[in-house]
Order: structure tokens, then C-alpha cells, then sequence
């Protein structure tokens, strides 16, 4: 989450290529809005939450599936870099937010 008003949130799908030396799925590089960005750094450690077991859309799902994660990264692409949340929504991630 950031912590100033000069981000600007989003729920685009994003296509993510995580670290394979990363146990926590830390992501390398991600294709949003049809550009790549490359992942230069995680700012601080990535945090999870789950989305609510007893909500009838999530009804029979497992908790890996229910599992949300959090990461701040910085990126760089061909136009510029950018801070951004991308989000992991039980397998599926999102960018979330974009500070540049």
C-alpha cells in the first residue's frame, strides 16, 4: 500500500515471471497493459492477507487460493521506472498501484 496520494490505483491483470530461486514467489518481471517491466528491486518484504472464507464466492476454495500477496517493487521498463504493488490473488496477479 502506499503511503502517499501520488499513486494511482489499478486492477489490471498482469502476466508475472517470478524469481525461481525465491521461495515466497518473489516476482522478476511482469507484461501489464501489453509492456513489459523488468523487477530492479523488492522495497521491504511482501505481506499477505486472505480474502474471506465464509464470503459465498469463496465457498469450497482452499486457503492457497484465498491467499493474497503484496509486493512493492521497483521497476524499469522501455518508457520509464515506476514504484509498483503488484498483487497476487491466488495465482492470479494484478498491478494494483503505480507511483512514478
Amino acid at each position: 500500500m502506499f503511503d502517499t496520494e501520488l499513486a494511482r490505483r489499478y486492477k489490471e491483470p498482469a502476466e508475472v515471471e517470478v524469481d525461481p530461486e525465491d521461495d515466497w514467489g518473489q516476482p522478476a518481471r511482469f507484461t501489464a497493459w501489453g509492456r513489459e517491466d523488468r523487477v530492479v528491486e523488492v522495497l521491504g518484504p511482501h505481506w499477505e492477507e486472505q480474502e474471506p472464507w465464509w464470503e459465498p464466492d469463496n465457498a469450497g476454495k482452499s486457503v492457497n487460493e484465498l491467499r493474497v500477496k503484496h509486493w512493492m517493487v521497483r521497476t524499469s521498463g522501455a518508457r520509464r521506472d515506476a514504484v509498483v504493488e503488484l498483487v497476487d490473488r491466488g495465482g492470479t496477479w494484478f498491478v494494483e498501484g503505480i507511483e512514478d
